[in-house]
């Protein structure tokens, strides 16, 4: 089967990075022959003077992000162990964790992430390191070192506070500057949801008029792939009744019982999907999509200029505040050296004493590193031999 322009693209672009490492390699130093990482001093200074500047503003939010923290962390425990158990109870619910490679379609993932996704990516994973080095600073603890890291061909970054003056710090500074992290991230994730919702989105509606509407992704397996149903493809009839909004196509499906059927179509196609039972409840109809949208069609007397950049900066703002809840979530597990892992370790150190509460803290991280496996591995093998 021949590869797509988009495929290509992909392969040819983290071959390249591969390659550039290689012919870098001495410039960085490898940890694990996957991770490469290439310690830098840019940004400190201005990083440090503003910590300085508002010292006391980024010791509130680093005070305020070990309670947000904790909680997450507890939330997170719950979602994980609630996927972990549907992972055998409902064998046909969509995966609940999956590997982030932007460009590359991973088998089972609900999500088809675009190589472009590396930028924002990128910039979500300078704020998370950006809060950890912001918060130590305010306490006075230097920043050493400001750097690149590579997982693979994934790009990211990192801040590198003084470690030795960390240690010596009390537990609640030690756990606001573990937790600044994920806190930024939430932050971020906010101050965007809010940035969308009254400025970005309606001053793209006034822009444009609905003209039907799109799923972001089609799940293998489920009925709406077996038909025929692509993603990022325009459809604005149902069952041949006009249909241009979300809205009323959920009015339009809500009546649907699993083994019916509802024909999308438009000018070019159609494809008719017979609805299997809803993973959550057997009474329901799905047909396995992700990301409903309203597809926007221009008005006439918009210029495309304008229209273009106000759509490429609302997926913009959409990947920052999806990647800002993911990266922060995940960095919230009690699991190894992630930040939640850190915060777990310290407090589990405190409450049972340093040798027992390391020991309980290595059994937390291994079986969470198990749990996550399976959550990786079980969806890809399913779709695999699908």
């Amino acid at each position: 089967m021949a590869l797509s322009t988009e495929n290509l693209i992909t392969i040819i672009f983290y071959a390249v990075v591969i390659l550039l490492l290689i012919i870098y390699r001495k410039k960085f130093e490898f940890q694990g022959k996957i991770i490469a990482l290439r310690r830098l001093k840019f940004g400190i200074k201005f990083m440090q003077r503003f910590a300085d500047k508002h010292a006391e503003t980024f010791k509130l939010l680093g005070y305020v992000g070990i309670g947000i923290g904790f909680a997450g962390m507890i939330f997170m425990l719950y979602t994980l162990g609630d996927a972990f158990l549907n992972l055998f109870l409902t064998p046909s619910a969509p995966a609940a964790v999956a590997p982030l490679v932007p460009g590359v379609k991973i088998p089972g993932s609900p999500l088809d992430i675009p190589l472009w996704v590396i930028i924002p990516l990128f910039f979500v994973v300078l704020i998370h390191e950006a809060g950890h080095g912001l918060v130590a600073k305010a306490h006075k603890i230097p920043i050493i070192n400001t750097g690149i890291v590579f997982f693979g061909p994934i790009a990211g970054a990192f801040v590198e506070p003084d470690e030795k003056k960390l240690q010596k710090a009390s537990d609640v500074i030690k756990l606001s500057v573990f937790s600044a992290g994920p806190f930024f991230n939430a932050l971020t994730a906010l101050v965007v949801f809010v940035l969308m919702t009254v400025a970005i989105t309606p001053l793209g509606n006034s822009l444009a008029a609905a003209g039907g509407f799109t799923f972001d992704a089609v799940q293998e397996g489920y009925p709406a792939m077996i038909a025929g149903v692509q993603p990022q493809v325009v459809y604005d009839h149902v069952n041949g009744q006009e249909v241009l909004t979300v809205e009323d196509l959920l009015v339009s499906l809500d009546t649907l019982k699993p083994g019916d059927t509802v024909e999308f179509s438009n000018d070019d196609s159609s494809v008719t999907v017979t609805t299997t039972q809803h993973p959550d409840d057997a009474t329901k109809a799905y047909i396995g999509v992700t990301g409903i949208r309203t597809a926007f069609e221009r008005k006439a007397e918009v210029p495309a200029v304008l229209y273009g950049f106000v759509q490429g900066l609302s997926l913009f703002l959409f990947w920052i505040f999806l990647l800002s809840i993911g990266l922060g979530a995940f960095n919230l597990l009690p699991l190894g050296p992630v930040d939640g892992g850190q915060m777990s370790k310290l407090s589990l150190s405190r409450m049972y004493g340093e040798k027992k509460g390391i020991l309980i803290w290595g059994r937390i991280s291994l079986l969470l590193f198990m749990i996550i496996l399976a959550l990786l591995i079980v969806p890809i093998f399913r779709a695999v031999i699908a």
